[in-house]
């Protein structure tokens, strides 16, 4: 016995699909994924620039990918309709992990203020850009993100805690106290080898070849070849040293300062006759020398002109510049 009524109830919920709908796939022949452009070939015809349902998988697609297509003609149209995409078509067992999204810009924000959490795209430049923030207002965030040039870390007010910058081999690390303070860097120059701040002093006392003459307290000498008046064994991280020589002397002075990296042997880095400061490099630093090894540091002293040599030292210190 025929159900009528249900019959007539599925007629009127589901109708027949118009004569003038019909549905087939296509393959994609271009696509741009900029402004979505495209030519689609169906039976041998090329269709241009067919109009898509929105979504994610529009940003999928690639020359090659076979699509749904759904087209709609009135009866005796004579071959005058419309097409459209409905999206790529994927057999069952085909990984999804190995789709590949084409994205011009994409941010993601927070739903009530509008914040930005993500954003994908190009910087001023046309150069790929990724941000990446977490946390609210800029003022609030915690830690932010862009691409691997920038990360920095914040404070619960917002203030800078930890931030890294620069370009592959010269980034640094910054890490600020909560009044925005530098506390700690390290080197962007030198290949990025060593540390920038804090500059750390440096210890050198007199040894025993230092003489005590006369009524000052400077260590001093009497001979005309070199005598170490001066020396220290220290850590070094920094690629420079300052230094400042103080020379209270009768007849003639010299002094020279030596570094000793790491056992390698002595290398003179500055000289002079009378008092004197400069800053000079550590020899082999980030090539044969590497940051947090010992360097022996040498001040000699001497006088050729039968006189004293009273030779001071009032700062040794590691500095990046």
């Amino acid at each position: 016995m025929s159900d009528r009524a249900n019959n007539d109830l599925a007629a009127l919920l589901t109708p027949a699909p118009s004569k003038g709908v019909q549905f087939s796939q296509g393959k994609i022949l271009t696509w741009d994924r900029e402004q979505l452009r495209n030519t689609i070939e169906w039976r041998g015809i090329t269709l241009t620039d067919l109009p898509m349902i929105e979504g994610l998988n529009n940003l999928v697609l690639k020359p090659g990918d076979v699509v749904g297509l759904m087209g709609w003609a009135p009866e005796n149209a004579k071959g005058v309709g419309t097409w459209w995409i409905i999206g790529k078509l994927s057999n069952p067992g085909e990984f999804i992990a190995d789709l590949t999204f084409f994205l011009g810009q994409v941010r993601f924000m927070t739903k009530n203020d509008g914040f930005d959490q993500v954003y994908f795209g190009s910087d001023t430049d046309g150069e790929p850009l990724t941000l990446f923030f977490y946390g609210d207002s800029a003022s609030t965030r915690a830690i932010e993100i862009a691409n691997r040039n920038h990360i920095q870390i914040n404070y619960a007010d917002g203030r800078r805690a930890i931030r890294i910058d620069g370009t592959e081999a010269s980034q640094i690390i910054r890490i600020f106290d909560q009044a925005g303070n530098e506390m700690f860097s390290t080197n962007g120059g030198t290949a990025g080898i060593g540390m920038a701040d804090p500059w750390i002093p440096y210890l050198v006392q007199p040894t025993t070849d230092a003489q005590q003459l006369g009524t000052t307290f400077l260590p001093a000498t009497t001979s005309a070849a070199y005598q170490t008046i001066w020396r220290g064994y220290n850590p070094i991280y920094h690629p420079r040293v300052a230094y400042g020589i103080r020379i209270l002397a009768t007849g003639t002075a010299g002094w020279e300062l030596r570094m000793n990296p790491d056992g390698a042997g002595p290398t003179t880095v500055a000289s002079g006759s009378g008092s004197a400061g400069g800053i000079v490099d550590v020899p082999g630093f980030g090539t044969t020398f590497t940051p947090g090894r010992e360097v022996e540091i040498i001040v000699n002293a001497r006088n050729t002109g039968g006189g004293t040599t009273h030779i001071g030292v009032d700062r040794m210190y590691g500095r990046q510049s």
